[in-house]
């Protein structure tokens, strides 16, 4: 029978590896052996390395690139490397400017095709920003487009960061999603805690496999859905004909990858990186990596997104780096001003 596989897709810092978390552990848990394929834009890995070390799953990386256009011809092999393994689910964690409905389509084609199932599509929404994104992003056409198409050929869609919103921001939200996708579930939550249930179900380990039941307008895998209010939990949204589009996803996006200049000593101060963060303003979307601050012993993994910083502990054994994603970002004025914090 075919491997099902569920893509998971939504703009940067949406919380997408948080959910994939959450799912390898649920899959686990049900006796699945879950594969997974990773997107990252950096030339360093972050997420992979997270999932790796909280749920001990073999990740097959695609990094420095978007997996729907400059990485797209590595998919086939990432995908065949993770079928010698024999997994139960496979999962897709795009980067944040990537089209899924490229990647839904690259599953059609053969080999793919005979050993894979589109299980389900999810995008992610950071509910504290994406009312801004057509706004801030207007100067990027294809970016614009993308994350339209995110929402449109989404099964299910995620509204994170619920709880750092008014309601009649989640209402705008729920509009606007509407507008894009009429018809598939939508979610409003915090920290990607969903009801995995109906997303998994039907999947039985490989020694216990039987068909699924099919699946229907409107249902999560023959689980009736129904539309309801933000003020109950969730749901709204759906599949439109998709836009023909260009062959890239974005434009003005790109990666930096920061390691520590040789002769610096190798630590930063909490505060020096939380302010070198905010110095970009709005050109910086995401930075993500994993740092040795002064005043602590174990190595921080850091991550910002939507203006807010976030630090756990981390048993990250190589050298210090960070990734920042950003809008124009100037490459060479981010490396001074990051050489400096070690000077």
């Amino acid at each position: 029978m075919k491997i099902p596989v569920i893509i998971l897709s939504g703009f940067l810092g949406s919380g997408k590896t948080t959910l994939l978390l959450s799912l390898l552990k649920e899959s686990k848990r049900r006796g699945l052996n879950p594969g997974v394929v990773m997107n990252e834009l950096g030339k360093k890995d972050v997420d992979g390395y997270i999932l790796q070390e909280n749920t001990g799953t073999s990740v097959e990386k695609l990094l420095d690139g978007c997996v729907c256009c400059s990485r797209k011809e590595e998919l086939p092999r990432s995908l065949a490397a993770l079928l010698a393994r024999r997994p139960d689910i496979i999962y897709i964690e795009l980067t944040g400017v990537a089209d899924p409905d490229e990647i839904a389509k690259s599953l059609l084609e053969m080999p793919l095709a005979d050993r894979l199932k589109l299980h389900f599509t999810i995008t992610l929404l950071d509910a504290e920003n994406a009312l801004d994104y057509n706004s801030r992003f207007s100067a990027d056409k294809q970016l614009v487009r993308t994350l339209r198409k995110q929402l449109t050929v989404a099964d299910l869609i995620i509204v994170n960061k619920s709880d750092l919103v008014e309601p009649e921001t989640l209402w705008k939200i729920e509009k606007m999603v509407y507008k894009q996708n009429s018809e598939s579930e939508i979610v409003f939550t915090h920290y990607s805690q969903i009801n995995l249930a109906p997303l998994l179900a039907g999947i039985a380990a490989r020694e216990l496999r039987r068909p699924a039941p099919q699946r229907g307008p409107g249902t999560i895998n023959g689980t009736s859905l129904k539309r309801t209010s933000p003020g109950y939990g969730g749901s709204a949204t759906a599949v439109q004909e998709p836009e023909s589009g260009p062959s890239t996803s974005y434009s003005q996006v790109a990666a930096v990858t920061l390691t520590v200049p040789q002769g610096g000593n190798g630590s930063i101060r909490r505060e020096q990186l939380e302010l070198f963060f905010r110095e970009w303003g709005d050109s910086l979307l995401r930075a993500k990596g994993h740092v040795q601050l002064a005043e602590q012993d174990s190595v921080q993994l850091v991550q910002y997104a939507g203006h807010r910083t976030t630090w756990e502990a981390s048993r990250y054994p190589g050298q210090p780096y960070i990734v920042c994603i950003g809008l124009n970002l100037d490459e060479r004025a981010v490396s001074r001003r990051w050489a400096a914090l070690f000077s």
